[in-house]
């Protein structure tokens, strides 16, 4: 009996605890200080206890943070903490706060969401994620002057096709300034974020400002005026629906961090590029650039036609002119450190015209299509299939790393002479059939091989499989050849590291001037009849100095491919000194998400000079940093006109700098302290040169404010500390051996230098000297195969330089 009665005693206790453990978890689960409105894919949670908001969305997750209502009390702004839900239905939420008496809605839309409120001067404050997957941004503003991103005329001139056509718009604010990001930046001019997984854009009101979270860098603390109303948007599909990309597929930059550095054979021989001049190129490029980063040596035409002019790739190798062969030449290449490359054209192979002619594609009349005068493949052919990976194994055998693919498009597709009925299997959709050839040819080549598309004018259906694209006109050697690179920056650059790098032309070619009778002595004579097409009258090749700096400077400081096309012993010092101080390339990301438009046309300078070419070209490049070197802009300002101007700049306003602050001005190309600028800058430049400026805001303590060793000022720079107890500035630096190397650090009034110590890091010293001139100090040593680790000692005596 007692037994029973214990057992019963038992049972009740344990029930009784089930019953609490389960009204515990139901008041948990519905815990009366959270309230949540979902629509159309948005949440919003209110946590009354907190005083916070969470907003997030179905693709993206957490959208904004610990967001809470404010009222500005004079200059700065009051946290609201005490407030009620008096109202929530599924796409609707209302807030009450009671002193100040307000009331607030957050109303979900599908696109959209709207904030309102009922008092003036109230605000949201939030954080906002934003890691390298979700960006800064400036979005394309349909308000601003119409212009036209397109494709060349490639395949209109050789197909009769349709060349490619997008709307898209300059900026209605500040079109002439062009954006972009090193690191993980904010401005008070920029208002929007993209998210590079997702595809999507969300943009705030021009009002909202966005800052760096000082202790998270992959956040942003964002205010956001509510005048009444405003709207954050959700522009879903960006690059696609908005403007007009045929896929999006985030770049996997993990193989390839940075755009290439690469020398390329066309230009500057066009057809008749022999070994030797491979060889002598490599060698140069070795011995000269290669310690700087340069990477790629890549043939192009000429190497194996045959009697028909067709091509065969791999069994036609003019021995004349490559007497050792493919598989030697490249492997030579990579014995000097370099990486191999080979232009090419998979769409086309003349080899089995005459023993397999169902293999190839027919017009309506039942000739055979030509691509690059070659007979073009049709590659739904499982037999097609089967050559093609034997061409890239066989390319892979040799040791080519790099491949410039030329003619690289869905025939098929955009060819409208092209009869679909002699397909092998017409039943597959064009650019399917395309993409899986490309996911073929990546398969046996290994994702850690290069590709390069030459997209003649059609669409970027390689988006996925290319590592970098060419869509624009060919350059030649001289400034007016290289308004083609310009353009095709102009228009492309929003591409460059979001979907694929930008290769924004064979190359560039920084020689000095050359008479038309030079011209003809030293160049090859094709170079001389391309020119002959494409401007009147004919002035010869070869760049100012100032032409040259304008060059490497828009290269290096936008991100994208580093292609070069002279013929590089013959270069001065001078200007290999240029390309020096602007490689290697960095990981720099658009800003600016749209295409600013393409203009330029194969003939443009028979009909016009480049002084009255009305032209959508940035004046200003602003490269916001963020980085070990620090957090600031290099401001790249450009006179595309040839006589010499002067501006005067408001900093806030051009480049988003913060107002009521004094900034460092440091000259790169001329190695010198501008001074102290109080937001506006006055800045002079010669004709067709570029004025490139690193701009740091004043912190009262001495700061490097730039390098010789790169133009951005983050390159080299390993290591950088400001210790103001000890008074001393610590970095280590990554040098060339044998070259010098100079740091330039601002000190301000009051500071001195005291001494300057430098050592390897297994502590041997490096000798350093100092030169100051006014708040400029100048440090230099001779480069080391190690980094070297250096420290700034100063004092508030007296002034020391040696």
């Amino acid at each position: 009996m007692n037994r029973l009665f214990g057992s019963t005693i038992r049972l009740f206790v344990f029930a009784a605890f089930l019953v609490f453990c389960c009204f515990s978890a139901v008041s948990k689960a519905a815990d009366p200080s959270n309230v949540t409105a979902s629509s159309s894919g948005w949440t919003i949670t209110a946590d009354t206890k907190a005083g916070t908001l969470l907003l997030s969305h179905d693709s993206l997750g957490v959208v904004l943070k610990d967001i809470t209502l404010n009222v500005r009390n004079r200059n700065y702004l009051r946290p609201l903490k005490e407030w009620t839900v008096v109202k929530q239905v599924d796409n609707r939420l209302e807030l009450r706060t009671e002193h100040p008496a307000s009331s607030w809605t957050f109303e979900l839309n599908h696109d959209n969401i709207i904030f309102s409120a009922t008092t003036a001067d109230l605000f949201l404050s939030a954080k906002a994620p934003a890691s390298s997957d979700r960006v800064v941004a400036r979005l394309i503003d349909p308000a601003g002057v119409p212009v036209n991103w397109r494709g060349t005329e490639e395949i209109t001139v050789s197909w009769n096709g349709q060349d490619t056509q997008n709307p898209s718009f300059l900026p209605s604010r500040n079109p002439e300034v062009m954006t972009f990001a090193l690191g993980q930046v904010s401005s008070s001019n920029l208002h929007s974020l993209f998210d590079r997984k997702m595809d999507i854009a969300l943009n705030f009101s021009d009002q909202t400002t966005m800052s760096r979270n000082i202790q998270d860098h992959d956040l942003l603390d964002l205010v956001i005026p509510v005048p009444g109303s405003t709207i954050l948007r959700l522009i879903p599909d960006y690059y696609t629906k908005n403007l007009g990309l045929p896929y999006y597929s985030r770049f996997d930059d993990s193989v390839f961090p940075s755009a290439p550095l690469i020398w390329g054979s066309w230009t500057a021989y066009y057809y008749e590029a022999r070994e030797s001049d491979i060889i002598a190129n490599t060698d140069w490029l070795a011995q000269n650039l290669k310690p700087y980063g340069f990477q790629y040596v890549q043939l192009d035409d000429g190497y194996d036609r045959g009697k028909d002019e067709g091509h065969y790739w791999i069994e036609n190798w003019n021995k004349t002119l490559f007497p050792h062969g493919p598989g030697w030449l490249a492997n030579y290449i990579k014995s000097k450190g370099l990486h191999p490359g080979l232009w090419l054209v998979p769409n086309s192979y003349a080899g089995f015209i005459g023993t397999h002619p169902e293999w190839y594609l027919y017009n309506k009349s039942g000739n055979v299509i030509q691509d690059y005068k070659t007979p073009a493949l049709d590659h739904t052919n499982p037999a097609v299939q089967d050559w093609l990976d034997k061409l890239f194994t066989t390319l892979k055998g040799w040791g080519f790393e790099y491949y410039k693919f030329d003619g690289e498009f869905s025939l098929p597709k955009y060819v409208p002479d092209l009869d679909t009925s002699r397909l092998f299997d017409n039943s597959i959709d064009p650019l399917t059939a395309y993409r899986e050839r490309l996911k073929l040819i990546r398969k046996v080549i290994g994702p850690e091989t290069f590709v390069e598309g030459c997209v003649a004018g059609t669409p970027l259906n390689g988006i996925g499989y290319f590592n970098s694209c060419f869509n624009g006109d060919d350059m030649y050697n001289s400034w007016k050849g290289s308004y083609a690179v310009f353009s095709s920056i102009n228009a492309n650059a929003f591409l460059n590291h979001m979907v694929m790098y930008v290769m924004p032309g064979e190359g560039i070619d920084v020689s000095p001037l050359m008479s038309v009778e030079e011209s003809r002595q030293k160049m090859a004579p094709r170079s001389i009849q391309v020119a002959l097409t494409r401007e009147d009258p004919f002035t010869g090749f070869g760049t100012t100095l100032p032409e040259a700096r304008t060059l490497v400077s828009i290269i290096s400081l936008t991100g994208v491919a580093y292609p070069l096309t002279s013929i590089m012993p013959r270069l001065p010092e001078e200007r290999v000194s240029l390309l020096k101080m602007t490689m290697p390339t960095l990981p720099i990301i658009p800003v600016d998400l749209f295409s600013r438009g393409s203009d330029i046309t194969w003939d443009k300078f028979k009909f016009t000079t480049p002084e009255s070419y009305i032209h959508n070209y940035p004046e200003i490049i602003d490269l916001k940093v963020n980085a070990i070197s620090g957090i600031y802009d290099v401001a790249a300002f450009t006179n595309w006109r040839g006589e010499k101007i002067s501006k005067s700049l408001s900093l806030p306003d051009k480049l988003g700098l913060e107002s009521g602050r004094s900034y460092i001005i440091f000259d790169f190309w001329n190695q010198k302290l501008m001074g102290i600028s109080n937001e506006m800058i006055d800045v002079d430049i010669e004709p067709h040169d570029t004025r490139v400026l690193l701009i740091h805001k004043i912190q009262g303590q001495p700061q490097l404010i730039g390098n010789s060793r790169h133009i951005s000022g983050v390159h080299s720079i390993i290591d950088l500390k400001w210790n103001a107890a000890e008074k001393m500035l610590r970095g280590e630096s990554e040098t060339i051996s044998g070259e010098l190397y100079s740091l330039f650090v601002y000190v301000p009034d009051g500071m001195y230098l005291a001494n300057v110590k430098a050592v390897t890091k297994d502590n041997r010293e490096v000798p350093a000297t100092s030169v100051v001139a006014g708040n400029l100090l100048k440090i230099s040593l001779e480069g080391q195969a190690d980094p070297v680790q250096w420290q700034v000692q100063f004092s508030n005596g007296s002034r020391n330089g040696r």
